[in-house]
């Protein structure tokens, strides 16, 4: 009689053993279900690695299968009329890199380590470029539609800054630049040079709108008496003189060659 009943004794602890293994089972893997008021419309809901799928009944009765992507789920996730739905986190937008690219390249953007724009031709036609932006020190600009780092001075403001100023870029009516102090070390410096109509120059390090700026650099001659925010900028003498109407007209010379002198004929300087 024992040795009868013996194989049903064992047939049933199995059984029972299965049915705790699938309640165990079925437990756990409602426990590692995303939240979310879907549950309660929502049938044979299953996780695959970040998906979500299930059959979700809409608002007529019947059933739909649906799946979602729940990693970057905010909130609980919701059974929209058959479709598993959810607020998408929001992922912080990284700020663009300065330079003087932004002047003239549109639709711009930034993906790990690389900057995509479109920037203008000198024919005006618009290109496709990229750059890896995090490797460059230097202003990001706009090589005739192609993004490029370091090189570019077009757009740079007048000044005698640049005789003892390095790696200089706009960014949007900013200046920026490293410039060298009087001990001889560099200091990085920005000034808004868009209201500046006078000499931007190096003051110990900090660019500088007017008020010095390579005055001591000069060129001899007459002009100083009747022109005003004067600077030399390599060989160019770039001042403001007064012209015939008694105003005031910016006015350029390349002085090296005038041995004599310059003066101011009217708003225009010559060499004597």
């Amino acid at each position: 009689m024992g040795n009868i009943t013996e194989p049903y004794r064992i047939a049933g602890l199995s059984f029972a053993f299965l049915i705790l293994s699938l309640i165990l089972y079925a437990s756990a893997g409602a426990q590692n279900l995303p939240p979310g008021s879907y549950k309660d419309t929502c049938r044979s809901i299953q996780t695959l690695g970040g998906t979500l799928t299930a059959q979700c009944q809409r608002v007529d009765g019947s059933w739909k299968n649906t799946a979602i992507q729940f990693n970057d789920c905010e909130g609980g996730i919701t059974n929209e009329n058959g479709n598993l739905t959810c607020r998408h986190a929001v992922k912080p937008v990284k700020p663009l890199p300065k330079g003087s690219y932004k002047q003239s390249c549109k639709d711009t953007s930034v993906d790990g380590k690389w900057l995509y724009a479109k920037c203008q031709r000198t024919n005006g036609n618009w290109n496709n470029s990229s750059i890896k932006y995090a490797d460059c020190n230097k202003d990001i600009w706009n090589n005739n539609g192609v993004l490029t780092c370091g090189g570019g001075s077009s757009s740079l403001p007048k000044g005698s800054y640049k005789d003892s100023c390095k790696d200089a870029y706009v960014d949007g009516n900013w200046l920026y630049a490293k410039c060298k102090k009087n001990n001889g070390s560099w200091y990085s410096t920005s000034l808004k040079y868009s209201n500046c109509y006078k000499d931007i120059w190096n003051d110990n390090g900090v660019v500088t709108c007017g008020g010095g700026g390579g005055g001591g650099n000069l060129p001899k001659g007459s002009y100083k008496e009747t022109c005003k925010n004067m600077y030399v900028e390599g060989n160019v003498l770039e001042a403001d003189c007064l012209n015939r109407n008694g105003k005031y007209s910016h006015t350029s010379i390349k002085y090296k060659n005038c041995n004599k002198g310059v003066w101011n004929d009217k708003g225009t300087l010559r060499c004597n």
